[in-house]
Parts: structure tokens; sequence; C-alpha cells
């Protein structure tokens, strides 16, 4: 249940972009384990290129540029920009033993000056680009001045390198390229916190290192799904699109925690952001004005009597002058019945003959030896006959570190939690020697975040359960698994649970409460759109989005008559500013 536009990457004048390659060189900061260069990339619509090699320094780059390793010919054609992330804490910009040329450093195989190796590896990579222009291979050849150098430099992820960071700038001033200031842009400062306080960067890295006296995060947590690489990526793509000349469009995604809520239940629903860094702010909305500090962000609606809508007209980025294009609605749905299961369970790798139904908790985890997989199975007998939505949720309990050798995984990473169906029958004696004997087909996904602890995590299973109740089964099997390898272990409360009862797996079921013409919400009466037969009027020719009830826009217009002919039949919602019309197509 994810609302999201897929805008193309353009260029500058708007026609399609021809895809772009960005190069990266760095350390343990800057490998592909990180996340932030690779989600950069995908989000740039670039093709990434990662020769980051852990524990080595920019000599190490240097050196292979002087054997000519480094990088082939045809990769050296096809790169765009050559992003430098070496961010030891040393001066790179110390003059007193730079040269004139590339070809004037004749040690270059033994040096360790970070200075010296900095003004080799712009030089030679320039001298590079030039010298495709009498390369009869290259698409440069026969060009005056072959291909353009385009480089950019980092900052350290955040500001305690006092003596890297301010170097860094110098020489981004000296040579004229955009520098990445991971450590402005981050979200704290080591100048935040009081004389005694521990610094903020310790909350997002798994080790510490210690410069004049002061203990600080050294490297940040990794994985495509941390909090802090998804950070990173946003400021390296605001940094790298405006130099490369690529159209990213800001643009946010909805997504209901669990689509469907009992009665007096707390409903929430997930903001996630594409395309900018923080902060954020909602846009004519009931939040008109409020900052948004972190991604994913949550919206709330304290005891649900009736179904929740939430609508979002526009949200403004941290200059507050781009709004992201278009509206974003979802709805969470209001259970008639709540279904108990009637077995669930998990299966643990180094526990490969044990069952565990009888357990306390729902575990899940996916590595190498210690991968958990949680079974639920609900009776369909009771299932009625006028069902509009189902909902499928566990209860997110505890979360427990992973570990990978020394190295603690992510506490504050964004999961995605795969769930599979079938309609087989389980005992108590499932275990992970046997678990694999059956077959689950896919169903849905959703995501878990930390700050989703002490609440429900949902996904809508309405079109499987529809589809095997129609087939005459009599029950219905979900299994939950996560792709992410060496992530923490996530508790969900089972059934059994004596600390958390009633809390188990459940299945929400919400009835079709359509009537035979348009059903009208309290805001109709002012709205200026109506639906008649499959046409929605629209007199004043503004701007219409027509939603489906999972927050699906599938129609945008300003025409004054719009066809709906093109809906299958159901329950929909038309949104005009800040009113919105809730109709039936038959």
């Amino acid at each position: 249940m994810l609302f999201s536009a897929v805008i193309p990457v353009v260029a500058e004048d708007g026609t399609p972009a021809e895809r772009q390659t960005f190069l990266l060189t760095g350390a343990s900061f800057a490998i592909p384990e990180n996340g932030w260069f690779e989600i950069g990339c995908e989000d740039l619509g670039v093709e990434a290129i990662n020769k980051s090699v852990s524990g080595e320094a920019i000599y190490h780059t240097a050196r292979r540029m002087n054997l000519g390793t480094f990088y082939t010919t045809e990769e050296l054609d096809k790169i765009d920009v050559f992003v430098i992330g070496h961010v030891h804490n040393q001066n790179v910009a110390n003059e007193q033993w730079l040269k004139e040329n590339w070809e004037d450093y004749t040690s270059i195989a033994s040096t360790t000056d970070y200075s010296v190796a900095y003004d080799y590896v712009i030089k030679r990579y320039i001298a590079d680009c030039r010298a495709l222009k009498d390369n009869p291979e290259s698409k440069y050849y026969g060009t005056e001045d072959g291909k353009p150098a385009k480089i950019m430099f980092c900052t350290h992820w955040h500001d305690s390198r006092t003596t890297y960071n301010p170097a860094i700038r110098k020489l981004a001033d000296k040579w004229g390229f955009p520098l990445i200031k991971f450590d402005e842009n981050i979200g704290f400062s080591r100048l935040d916190v009081a004389s005694g306080e521990a610094q903020p960067s310790l909350a997002y890295a798994h080790d510490t290192e210690t410069i004049n006296g002061v203990k600080y995060g050294w490297h940040p947590l990794r994985g495509s799904n941390s909090y802090i690489q998804r950070r990173m990526a946003q400021i390296f793509v605001e940094e790298a699109a405006a130099y490369a000349g690529i159209d990213v469009a800001f643009d946010y995604s909805v997504s209901p925690c669990s689509p469907l809520v009992a009665k007096g239940e707390t409903a929430r629903m997930m903001l996630t952001f594409r395309g900018g860094h923080y902060p954020f702010m909602f846009h004519e909305t009931a939040r008109d004005g409020e900052m948004i500090t972190a991604s994913p962000y949550f919206m709330e609606v304290a005891d649900a009597q009736e179904d929740v809508r939430f609508d979002i007209s526009g949200i403004m980025d941290a200059k507050g002058t781009e709004a992201a294009t278009g509206a974003a609605s979802a709805t969470i749905h209001l259970a008639d019945k709540v279904i108990y299961p009637s077995y669930d369970s998990f299966v643990h790798q180094a526990e490969q003959n044990k069952g565990h139904a009888d357990g306390q908790t729902l575990d899940l985890k996916n590595g190498d030896g210690w991968s958990r997989k949680i079974y639920m199975t609900f009776p369909l007998e009771d299932l009625p006959d006028n069902i509009s939505r189902v909902g499928v949720r566990l209860y997110f309990e505890s979360v427990v570190p992973g570990k990978l050798n020394a190295e603690n995984r992510p506490l504050d990473g964004i999961e995605t939690l795969e769930l599979g169906g079938n309609t087989s029958t389980y005992t108590a004696n499932l275990n992970w020697d046997n678990h694999h004997s059956h077959v689950f087909e896919p169903v849905a996904s959703t995501v878990l975040t930390q700050n989703m602890l002490g609440s429900y995590v949902g996904w809508d299973v309405t079109d499987f359960v529809k589809a095997k109740a129609a087939e005459g089964a009599k029950q219905v099997t979900f299994r939950v698994t996560t792709p992410y390898q060496w992530r923490a272990l996530s508790r969900f409360t089972s059934s059994e649970s004596t600390t958390n009862p009633g809390k188990g797996p459940q299945m929400l079921v919400a009835l079709d409460r359509s009537t035979s013409g348009i059903d009208m919400t309290d805001s109709d009466e002012d709205s200026k759109i109506t639906v008649v037969g499959k046409t929605l009027l629209n007199p004043n020719g503004t701007q219409v989005a027509v939603f489906s009830l999972e927050g699906k826009r599938l129609i945008l217009s300003s025409e004054e008559s719009i066809d709906l002919s093109g809906l299958a039949g159901g329950v929909y919602v038309a949104s005009v500013a800040a009113d919105f019309l809730k109709f039936a197509i038959h």
C-alpha cells in the first residue's frame, strides 16, 4: 500500500537524459556495504561504479592511477562524475610539496602524503580525460579538449574531523569543484552538546574513535536500509544533481503502518521522502508549517471510530520553494471483525528440529545460520461474504541487536517484511528441517522501522484471501520473511504471550459500506465536484485527483468532464483542494 509517483530522470532542458555514470573512490566509509553512494545513484538514475577499498587511503588510488590500473579506458570514457570520498583526518590542502604537473611526481608509487596524493589524483584524472581526444576508440576522439573532467569532493560524514573537513573545503575552493557537505547537513553537530555529554554521532555508528580527547561515532551503521546511509544519500543527491544537470523530482510516498485498525485504536501513516534532504514542511494541510526532520515520518490519528483518511496536498523541501509534485492520499480502514489465528509459530535455522508453536514471541531474522521465519494460519469459515478489505497484522514487541563478528547491525534501519501465503495445514511439528516442503506465493510486502516498536505492522491481503475463499479454502497460512541479512532480531507477540495477551497475530476484516448511489462525506456538501454515472463533473476546471481506497492515484485531471469509465467497479475518492468526494462505480 505505497503511494509513489514514478518520474523519469530528465536533463535541465526537459529532454530525456542519457544515463550518466558516477565513479567513487574511498575507504571504509565509501565501500558498497555502506549504501549511500548506491542509493544516491539509483535516485539520480545513473550507473554507479564503486572502487572504494576498506583500509585504503587516497595515496592507494594515486598509486593505481600511476600504474594505469585504477580504471580502464572504456570506464574512463563513460565516467561523467568522479567522486573522491577519502576522508581521513589529514590535511589534504598542504601545498608545500605539490608539483606543477602530475608527471613531475616521480615518487608517487611510495608516497604517503595525503596532499600530494590528492593533487596527483586530481591532475592525473584531468589529464587522462583530456587525452581521450587522441584515442580513436573514445567517443571524445577528435574533440578539441577531450572529455570534461568533473570531480566532486566529500566531507567526513559528520563534523568531528577538524583537520580534514576544513582542508577539503580549501581544496574545493582552489579547484572550483563541488563539495558534498555531509557534515553541515547530516542533522547534528559536535557543537550541539554540552561539556561531558555524549556526542550525537555515537547513536548512528557501530564503533567509536577519539579525536582531541572526545569520543565520536566512527563508522556509520551500514546497509541500504540504514537511516544514516539514506540521509547521506539524500545529501549526495542534491549536490550531484545540480552538478550533473539532472532533475531529480522531490517525491514522497504514503504507507499505512497497518491497513486496518480496530475501533478506538490509533491509526498510523508513514511518509518517506526521495530527492531532497531535511527539513521538509507540510503545505496546505492541517499540519501546514510543521517541520519534518526525519524519514520515515509518522502521522497519527488517535481513537479511530471510522475509516481514517490521510490527505496531503504538498510538501515543501528544505528551501521552502520546491513543492513535491502531486497530492498523496491513503486510507486506514476500520475493522468490523477480528479473526484470530488457529496456529502461529516460527522456525529457527540454529534449532533445526525444534518447534516453536508454544513460544511467547514470533521471531524474524535473516543471517547465515540464524535465520528465522514466522508462520500464522487463519480460519476462513467465519469470513463474511461482503468483505471490502482484509489485513493481517503483527504486534512489534521488541528488537535485539544482531552482530556480524564484532559489528553491531543497525537498529534504526528500514526493513522489508515479505508476506507469502498458501492454504497448507501446519502443526506444532513445524521446524527448520521440514519447513521447505511448503510452497508459498507472494502476497504483499511492507516496511518495519524501530519507530514502530510497540505498535502493529500489517499487510493488505484482500485479493489473496478473497481468491482462496472463492476456491473453497477453509484456511490460509501466511509466512513472514525479510531479505536483509545480519540485521537485528525482530520479535512480535505470539498468541500464547502472557505479557501481551490479546496482541498476537490478527486478521482484520472491513465490510463493504458502499451504497447503491454516491456515498457523500461530511465535506461533500460544499464540494464543487459531483459524480453522475461514470462521469465526474468539475465545473471550475480545478485539478482533481481520483484515488483508490488504498491511496493509489488513478486519475489526475483539470477537465470539466472527467471520464470514469476506465475504473473497475468499486469505491473511490475524488480529491480537490481540501475537499473530497467518496463515490461508487457499478
